[in-house]
């Protein structure tokens, strides 16, 4: 992958692929990609490659700064501010003649005055090269008060930053970097230490012809290097952003993303968005995950579920999507405020998926968790020891658990709950997910028959202490019942009553499986042992938390 920094964006060069992202003059992000009509022909050709890198990177420069422009000012190009432009441009070439004078002559003149004609030449070309080098870095210091040039560097560094992060997720390291802007750099600082170093003293003509050649080499030599010493151009990135004071914002971060987004989307088949009157994916995508961070929404798959339940796709099938209307965009970004206000995605779109299932959930049930799947599936399991086996769910709050196992297993399922409103939720959940279950209203065993046993009891209860539910996150303590959270003083008192009345509720070698809270593994392990049962075990989670305790009746 090819980086080319502007003042206003940035843009990629990958297989015939091009992709710009900038930032509008409403500091709204905008993209474009579409296949490129270069030609490349040596870039699997070592030291070839990089003088193509080098001349045909001259001109996509120019072209994606030019079309960057375009991208940004758009219906406004009117408005355009032409004296910073041409002070853009009369900056290019004042430095340019700036640089022979002062990359030239003063460290040349500055070399002899020290070491005279009678000198060591050597060392005086190695002070020569060094007065070059220290200019050169007072030059690009002298860039900061040149805002447009700033702005490259911005980009430039975020650029950078974010292709480092792509390189740490792919082990594989399919995008190849060198970025044009380090690479311009890095070949002259090596082009004029190799000349100064060398001393060559021709005449006019075949000085030009070494000068020339030696150029050439550096080329090719510093692109191959650049390719291999990965933590130079990284070097290079923040060397030049430091002596420009160029720090990147929230926002050249969020350009740079998109632009890399699209690309990565580009090879897996997206099509090219190449329309400016639609939302590209990639610039909504940027914008809800820079929404939802800002709030302090960190999981990262919140974005994903929810563009793509707007969108009414899986979130592989919504990776694909180009563009969305302008309905779509303004749904997901009220959805987004909507959670980035501490909703969660549940109580927005009214439902959740569990065990490969959906359930409608509202603010009258506890949404399962993702941990619960592991309840079920030791359940499911266990369920396989016994004919017709009888289940009991207790505080079965949106079916969640009763209808997974149901729905996976042939037993014959009983749900309870306290909670009448709970119950009707969950009984149309089962409907909706086609399973039989028994559905009672009772508060643990109490609406049972008295001599009514089962082969398993299974139960999620409410385990978080009393004085704890005023700590937890906006979004649970807000749109989750506090019935299904609290238990008790040390969140344990659910466990004791399920437990004492359980050994009058089981069948001979019947089990009973309990989720529990960080940290009352152990507590409810001994209430089992005490109780009399046995081979009582406990399974971690997806964190490594005691989360499954078991235990079969003695």
């Amino acid at each position: 992958m090819k980086i080319f920094p502007t003042s206003y964006g940035l843009g990629l060069l990958k297989d015939g692929k091009e992709v710009l992202s900038v930032t509008d003059v409403q500091g709204q992000k905008k993209l474009r990609s579409f296949q490129t009509k270069n030609k490349v022909v040596f870039w699997n050709f070592p030291f070839a490659r990089g003088l193509q890198f080098f001349f045909c990177g001259i001109v996509f420069f120019f072209q994606c700064f030019f079309d960057c422009f375009d991208l940004r000012f758009g219906k406004q190009k009117e408005k355009f501010d032409w004296k910073s432009f041409l002070c853009f441009a009369l900056s290019i070439v004042f430095a340019a003649a700036l640089s022979a004078i002062m990359l030239g002559f003063l460290p040349a003149r500055l070399g002899y005055l020290i070491v005279n004609y009678k000198g060591q030449k050597l060392l005086r070309n190695f002070l020569i090269a060094v007065f070059r080098v220290a200019i050169f870095v007072l030059m690009i210091f002298s860039l900061r008060f040149v805002p447009q040039i700033c702005e490259m560097f911005r980009f430039n560094y975020a650029a950078e930053k974010t292709f480092c992060a792509l390189e740490e997720k792919n082990k594989k390291k399919e995008f190849k970097n060198p970025n044009f802007l380090n690479f311009l750099i890095f070949v002259s600082i090596l082009d004029f230490v190799v000349i100064t170093l060398c001393g060559a003293s021709f005449g006019f003509v075949l000085k030009f012809c070494f000068h020339l050649a030696i150029f050439v080499l550096c080329i090719s030599v510093g692109y191959e290097f650049l390719l291999l010493v990965e933590n130079f151009a990284k070097f290079l990135t923040w060397m030049t952003s430091f002596l420009v004071f160029a720090k990147p914002t929230r926002t050249h971060y969020e350009t740079a993303n998109v632009a890399f987004d699209e690309m990565k989307m580009l090879n897996k088949g997206r099509e090219f968005m190449s329309d400016e009157n639609k939302k590209s994916f990639a610039v909504v995508y940027a914008n809800v995950k820079a929404k939802l961070s800002s709030a302090g929404v960190t999981d990262k798959s919140d974005a994903d579920w929810l563009i793509a339940t707007i969108l009414g796709k899986t979130r592989g099938e919504m990776r694909l999507v180009s563009s969305v209307t302008e309905k779509q965009y303004q749904d997901i970004m009220k959805a987004t405020e909507r959670r980035a206000n501490g909703e969660s995605l549940d109580n927005i779109f009214g439902f959740t998926e569990f065990y490969g299932l959906r359930f409608d959930v509202n603010k009258k049930v506890l949404t399962p968790r993702m941990e619960t799947e592991i309840l079920v599936e030791q359940v499911i399991k266990a369920s396989k020891n016994y004919k017709k086996c009888t289940i009991l769910d207790v505080g079965t709050g949106s079916g969640a658990i009763a209808i997974a196992i149901a729905k996976n297993c042939e037993a014959f399922v009983t749900a309870v709950d306290v909670s009448k409103n709970a119950l009707a939720v969950a009984e149309n959940n089962a409907k909706k997910n086609d399973v039989k279950i028994e559905f009672l209203h009772s508060n643990l065993f109490d609406g049972l028959k008295r001599k009514r046993k089962f082969d398993i009891i299974v139960s999620n209860p409410p385990y978080i202490p009393t004085k704890e539910i005023a700590k937890l996150d906006k979004n649970v303590r807000e749109c989750d019942p506090i019935l299904a959270l609290n238990g008790g003083e040390d969140g344990l008192d659910f466990y004791r009553n399920i437990i004492l009345q359980a050994t009058n509720r089981l069948n001979s070698k019947g089990q009973i499986f309990f989720e529990v809270g960080k940290g009352q593994a152990a507590a409810v392990r001994k209430m089992l042992r005490d109780n009399g049962f046995e081979e009582i075990k406990t399974t971690r989670d997806y964190n490594k938390i005691e989360r499954i305790v078991s235990g079969r009746i003695r």
